[in-house]
């Protein structure tokens, strides 16, 4: 394993840590040249901010304040004014030792941010920092309506960590479903990720056979944005089944009121008639 792949995995461990932090703004600027893209981002004094994997060499300036920085073999202090070359393929970590102003720049003559960010790095406009798909917004969100459906059940979370946790109706995941699989989550603990691209309205996986959950019975996180809902198999058990595509390596999330609704337990908001 090569020195640059093994920086990249750290950067990535890191990241999925962040992500599980509250998320603080970082000004993004776009200027336009003939033939040149700038994307200057302010990161304020004491934040760890991890960046897109791009997908051409290009050039990163500083032109305020100081921060240490991931490189191919290892973190680097740099200050304002440096100029820095990006390898392709290469993800950075930053932390800001005082606010900075960090600005990349790309050869392109597309002026659109959507195609342009895929053209230029492994994820779209919207999933970078800012975007409506980006994962810690989307997981802060996601934690924000979480508590929200506490209150509107009159559930406690020690009572829900019981039940979740709960080994007694428990069975493993049968072999054949294999489009997902658990991993660490910046939502909550440990979820279900895409182990490849999912269709919509396809039968992802079971969440439960008859009384036992299966790993996505127990294991999918809450999201008031989620992309499955649970449907019943009409044999007592529920299947999992996508609103929409999922992309490859995308958390799995569900409401947890569709689940509430169809799960059989019978509960409901606090004053809803039965």
């Amino acid at each position: 394993m090569s020195d640059a792949l093994t920086m990249r995995d750290k950067v990535y461990a890191i990241e999925k840590e962040v992500q599980k932090l509250p998320q603080v703004e970082c000004p993004v600027r776009h200027y336009f040249a003939p033939g040149i893209y700038a994307r200057e981002m302010t990161i304020p004094a004491g934040v760890l901010i991890t960046g897109a994997v791009h997908r051409h060499e290009h050039l990163c300036t500083v032109s305020k304040g100081r921060l240490i920085v991931s490189m191919d073999k290892g973190m680097k202090e740099v200050s304002a004014p440096c100029t820095l070359i990006s390898k392709a393929g290469a993800k950075r970590v930053g932390y800001a030792v005082e606010e900075t102003v960090w600005t990349t720049y790309h050869a392109t003559t597309e002026t659109d941010l959507d195609k342009l960010m895929i053209e230029i790095t492994e994820s779209t406009n919207e999933e970078l920092l800012g975007g409506v798909q980006n994962v810690q917004r989307l997981a802060e969100e996601a934690r924000a309506d979480y508590q929200r459906f506490l209150v509107e059940y009159g559930l406690s979370q020690e009572l829900v960590t019981r039940l979740v946790e709960n080994q007694g109706d428990q069975v493993p995941m049968p072999e054949q479903f294999d489009a997902i699989e658990r991993r660490a989550s910046p939502i909550a603990g440990e979820g279900m990720f895409a182990t490849r691209d999912i269709d919509a309205d396809e039968f992802i996986a079971p969440a439960r056979i008859g009384n036992f959950r299966t790993p996505a019975g127990r294991f999918i996180n809450h999201s008031c944005y989620s992309n499955v809902v649970f449907m019943q198999d009409g044999n007592g058990g529920l299947s999992v089944v996508a609103l929409r595509p999922i992309r490859k390596d995308e958390e799995i999330t569900i409401d947890y009121r569709q689940a509430a609704s169809v799960n059989g337990t019978g509960m409901k908001p606090i004053g809803r008639e039965a």
